[in-house]
């Protein structure tokens, strides 16, 4: 199989990671609207699997395909999704492969705790600043609200980007021959 055919493979199956990971059903929090959803896990390992150009292609076409039928948690389409509170966290997604990506050509693979900050600077802390400054404006909302409230998703992503950064560190072996 040709390199570009491979490629293509890979960004097409991890889109449909993170497809399928919408498909579990988020968890509401009542207190602001924004549930607590597996799909980010999924946005991390775009970046840890396919580095930051196939990773964020493999989001970009997650988001294409939304566009067509539902890929988000909640039943959701990407259109109402990019128009509601969500939509900064969502957007950041676009850019969380990248930074990973980058950030991980910078740290040895093998290093548990360089690789899982740059996993949590980028698949945790970016997303949440972006999505509470999304959240701020949609709903009127102070910043610094928004900001706290998204306290509460600190510890699951947390553990989101344990479990990625373990993938990465105990898995390393298999994401050299994908990135070949």
């Amino acid at each position: 199989m040709s390199s570009k055919v491979r490629n293509l493979v890979y960004i097409a199956m991890m889109a449909t990671v993170i497809i399928i990971l919408g498909n579990i059903p988020g968890i509401p929090l009542g207190f602001i609207p924004v549930p607590i959803v597996l799909q980010n896990l999924g946005i991390m390992l775009a970046g840890i699997l396919l580095g930051a150009n196939r990773g964020t292609l493999s989001v970009l076409l997650f988001l294409l395909l939304g566009m067509i039928f539902p890929a988000f948690s909640g039943g959701n389409n990407t259109i109402p999704v990019l128009m509601g509170p969500t939509a900064g966290y969502v957007i950041s997604w676009i850019f969380v492969p990248l930074l990973i990506g980058i950030g991980l050509s910078k740290v040895p693979r093998k290093n548990f705790l360089l690789t899982f900050v740059v996993v949590w600077l980028a698949g945790v802390l970016f997303v949440d600043v972006l999505g509470a400054i999304w959240l701020a404006q949609a709903t009127k909302m102070s910043l610094s609200a928004a900001l706290w409230s998204n306290l509460t998703f600190i510890p699951g992503d947390t553990i989101k980007a344990l479990l990625a950064t373990l993938f990465s560190v105990n898995y390393s072996h298999v994401i050299a021959k994908v990135k070949e």
